[in-house]
């Protein structure tokens, strides 16, 4: 029985070695939001779950079968029925939340085909403050504890 809701940093490289796997062509994406600071942890080797539940992961896309294994990813899915959260495919434009240069203190990690690149954990705080949800504050402190 999956987790039915996402915070622990095993399911986001599950999930990316998942995609990874089924693409028969080079793809990337660009994660943000709660998913990317999981993703930090897990590059860590740490499995401290997020204070509150994430429902969803956040990628920005360009490549078309990145987007299609999102769109079928969305809400209400049987992606989401299996993994217990769903894909929210992300336009371009918020990427412009972050500061101009995020690329150059960016990671990048291929899984099979699928390459994913994550802003560094400062600059996806910024969004997420400035937001200033109580979720996202208490994930910005745990970021700020873990990472």
């Amino acid at each position: 029985m999956p987790l039915r809701e996402l915070k622990n940093p095993s399911q986001i490289e599950s999930w990316l070695m998942e995609w990874g796997s089924q693409l028969t062509e080079s793809g990337s994406m660009v994660l943000i939001g709660s998913g990317a600071l999981l993703w930090h942890a897990a590059q860590r080797n740490l499995e401290l779950p997020l204070p509150e539940n994430s429902m969803d992961v956040d990628p920005v896309t360009e490549s078309e079968q990145v987007a299609l294994l999102g769109y079928e990813a969305m809400i209400g899915s049987d992606f989401e029925k299996s993994h217990g959260w769903h894909v929210n495919l992300m336009p371009i434009a918020v990427l412009s939340e972050m500061p101009a240069d995020w690329k150059s203190r960016s990671f990048r990690k291929t899984y099979g085909l699928l390459e994913v690149i994550v802003p560094s954990v400062d600059d996806l705080l910024i969004p997420k403050l400035k937001r200033g949800e109580p979720r996202d504050k208490a994930h910005a402190e745990w970021a700020r504890k873990v990472l």
